[in-house]
Formats: C-alpha cells, structure tokens, sequence
C-alpha cells in the first residue's frame, strides 16, 4: 500500500476514535472542588446532561443559568457539557440510543431534526405548565415550530442593525451638509447608505479604498438575506416553492453588483485582505477601516471589549424607500429535549426554568435582548448592551423575518452563496463602463450583469425547488412507516 494512503488510514482511524471515544465526564462524578456546595444532596438527585454550543463569555452565561438552576433546588442536577459540533455530535447521539437530555442547537438545525423525529414535542408540556406561546416574540417561536408543533424553544435571540462611526460622520460632516445629508443621524434608506456612503469614502492615489463608507461583502454574514431589504423573501408559502430570483431579490443582487464594479472588484479584493478577524481590534468597523456596517446585537460587547472609547452608533438597517419597516433578520438559539433521552421529566424541568428565570441570567449576561414580547421589568437596568432597545424594536417588528424553514435550508443557503460569488467576481470590460459616472454607470452596470444576476438565480430555484420537492417525498413517505411513541415527561 502507498505510504500516502497509509497516513490517510492513520488519519481516518484517529478521526473514528475521537468520534468513539469523545465521551461528556460521567454525570454523578463528583468534584469536590466544581460541586462542594452540592455535596450534601449529590446523592440524592437526578443527573442530567445540558449539551451546548457556546464558548468564552457566552459560555461562562450559560454556566451561570445552570448554577441558578442547581441552586433553586434539591432534586435535579444539570451537568453543562460544552461541546463543539453540538449538532452533528447530538445527532449521532440520538441515533445511538444514547443522547443528552437537554440539547442547545442553532436554529436552523430545527426541521432537520424533527424531520429525523430526534425531538420530542414541547407544545403539550407548555399548556401543562402555563408557558403562554403568547408571552414570547412570534419569529423567535416560530424558529422552533413545525407544522404547528413546537420542538424547541429560544434562548438567546439576535438581531441586526446598522452600526455607523460617529467619528467618520463628525470628520465629514461639512462634506454630508453639502451633499444634503446630516451627519447628526443614519441613514434611512438604503438609497441614502448609498449616498452616505459617497461621501465617507477614501481612497489611496491609487484607486485602492482607505476607508469604505459602506461594504455590503462585510462581513459577509447575510449574503442570503439582501432582498428582504429590498421587499423580497426567499420562499413563498402560498405557492410552497422557493423564490431566489423574485424581482425584488434580483434588485438586491443589483444593488450589490454596482459596488463590485463601481470600486473594482480586485481594488476591494485587496483592501479587505488587509481585515482583522471577526474577534480583534482589526476586525474592519472597530479598526476604522469601514464606516457602517450591518451587524447583530452581539456587537457591542467586541466594540467594547478591543476599543472602548470608539464613538458609534447604532439604527435600524436601511431598507429601500417606501418598504414599511424596520426590517431585521432575525435568528435564535434554540433549547429542546433529544427523543429517547433517559430523563424526559427533568429535561423539562431545566427547560421551563431556562425559559422563565433562566432567559433573564442568560440574555444578560451575553449582551443580548430576550425572546419575548414584555421582558421582566428590572431586566434593562444596568444591562451592558446601551443599545439594546434598536435590537429590541427591530425584534419587535411584524416586517422583520427569519430565514425559510425548510428542512434543506443548509443546502439552499450553500447554492444562494455559490450564487452570490459568481455574481460578485462575473468579469464586466472596464472599458464597457469607461468615462460613466453617477446614474449613467449604474444603468450601465444594470444592463450588463441583470441577464446573468436573472440566469444564475433561476438556476437555483430549478434546483433547490426539485431537492424541496424530493424532500417532502421522502418526508410523506416516512409518515406513512409505523413509529413508536416518543417517551414523554411525566410518562
């Protein structure tokens, strides 16, 4: 046998132990040290496993909504497992027979698992516990709702906004007044972030940006999502098919094109090679480098964490003019109980203190707004994210959205960004837009890329509409099979 192929086998058999032998600590283990204060009931209490995803400060939050748990009472005890991969792993889990009873996941891991049935329904236990559907915000409950069933509840919610320099807007505010803006306020239409955006430019003798005043490619995060600013969305319900080329979404790709062409692709290539990582003081906004950018309301806690004197601001993102708004895209982690997991009733218990005292500890203490319609009272006093009420009243709002909930989202997000590339980097002749400026260039532009922006997006609608089509195949063929009843708590 090749040596090469050798090291590969070595390689696959390290990957296989690691996926064998990666066990969470044995639960009823104590640690004088970790669970001193628990010693004189350790014995008499029911231990279950919380699986979760987080790590440095978020995780350090969740630990402390574990610990008021395992204080508030003398019954059950939840060990906190961090783990990476807590999808994958989970799922192996469930299938092996021997899952967590609690399990973080992201939200859009929520139709996959249910479609596999690895999780057990909660609606039922909320009306028996008094858990109002009513109490939370309709988009982050419906995150874990399917087919009208909810399999998992939020935890901490997100939402985007727009974050502007202050500075920027100070050193350019002659140059804003004149192009008849103000620098005292955003934007308020994705119009004005273009014209904004003009005027914060800087750029180096060479054409290379010193400064972009906006720069939809960063960081990058939502290329998916664009048309819903533009009054898109991604999947119509009525019709039951995806709508990738919608006209509105197409506009988007437009809007985003002219960037592209209008600053250079390689010029723009170039400037963001030079950007720090998401967590450090280079990242793009903290270090200067871009002027507004959309981001979640995480943010403030990197700001303050790598420049705490940085003067910023932050608004709803733009939408375009005479859209109703704000508009925000909305995501959540989720909480939910594995099918099959040895415990169901005290998964439960944890589960509706998490959603009751447990979400004020937690969204706290990792700088987030909470899930839910009315927050408890004293939940704002002293919280360490100043611009928490933007996140909360785009949250708020009926013209925000979450992403489709499909069970091949994952693969419909991989095709919209192999799209969304191809558009970017599509070769437009320099010499086709020599000498244009303003709306001549934009026009110019339109016409050249809106054939292939149309093309390429109907591409992906034909395919991610045939594996959706494929998909409720299989999912109506797996009704049809005999299952057994989930476990449920209580039983």
């Amino acid at each position: 046998m090749r040596r090469v192929h050798l090291g590969l086998l070595g390689v696959l058999a390290l990957v296989v132990a690691a996926a064998v032998f990666e066990r969470p600590p044995g639960l009823r283990d104590f640690d004088p040290e970790l669970h001193g204060e628990f010693e004189d009931t350790w014995g008499d209490r029911v231990h279950i496993a919380y699986w979760e995803k987080w790590g440095s400060f978020e995780r350090d939050a969740c630990q402390a909504m574990v610990d008021a748990f395992n204080r508030s009472q003398r019954e059950v005890f939840v060990h906190y497992v961090n783990t990476s991969q807590v999808d994958r792993k989970s799922m192996l889990a469930i299938i092996g027979g021997d899952p967590p009873d609690v399990v973080g996941l992201w939200a859009n891991n929520v139709q996959p698992f249910v479609a596999a049935a690895a999780l057990l329904p909660l609606d039922d236990l909320m009306r028996q516990a008094g858990l109002d559907p009513e109490r939370y915000t309709p988009q982050y409950l419906e995150i874990g709702t399917h087919e009208g069933r909810v399999y998992a509840l939020p935890t901490t919610p997100a939402s985007v906004a727009l974050f502007y320099n202050r500075d920027h807007f100070a050193a350019k505010a002659d140059a804003l007044r004149a192009a008849g803006l103000d620098p005292e306020r955003p934007p308020a239409t994705i119009e004005e972030l273009d014209r904004y955006a003009d005027v914060l430019n800087e750029f180096e003798a060479d054409g290379t940006p010193r400064i972009m005043g906006f720069l939809p490619t960063e960081p990058g995060w939502w290329n998916a999502f664009w048309g819903y600013y533009f009054g898109g969305t991604l999947y119509d319900p009525e019709g039951d098919r995806v709508t990738p080329d919608a006209p509105a979404n197409l506009r988007a790709m437009l809007w985003i094109k002219r960037y592209a062409e209008k600053y250079g692709r390689d010029r723009l290539l170039q400037f963001r090679s030079g950007f720090g990582t998401f967590d450090s003081p280079n990242n793009a906004f903290i270090e200067g480098k871009v002027s507004m950018e959309m981001q979640g309301v995480w943010f403030p806690n990197f700001i303050r964490r790598h420049r705490p004197h940085l003067r910023f601001g932050v608004a709803p993102f733009p939408a375009l003019a005479g859209l109703p708004g704000p508009v925000s895209y909305l995501d959540a982690d989720v909480i939910a109980i594995p099918r099959g997991c040895k415990h169901p009733e005290e998964a439960w218990r944890f589960v509706c203190f998490a959603q009751r005292e447990g979400l004020e500890i937690l969204c706290r203490l990792q700088g987030k707004h909470m899930p839910v319609r009315e927050p408890p009272e004293l939940f704002r006093q002293g919280h360490p994210n100043l611009e928490l009420d933007v996140f909360e009243r785009v949250a708020a709002s009926p013209h925000s959205f979450i992403r489709p909930r499909l069970g091949i989202w994952q693969e419909y997000q991989d095709e919209l960004g192999r799209a969304f590339d191809h558009i970017w980097n599509h070769p437009v002749p320099e010499a086709e837009l020599e000498g244009l400026r303003g709306k001549a260039l934009e026009a110019r532009i339109d016409a050249l890329c809106l054939p292939e922006i149309r093309d390429t997006y109907a591409r992906v609608r034909e395919t991610i509409q045939r594996k959706y089509e494929n998909d409720k195949a299989r999912q109506a063929s797996r009704a049809r099979e005999p299952q057994g009843n989930p476990p449920a708590p209580g039983s």
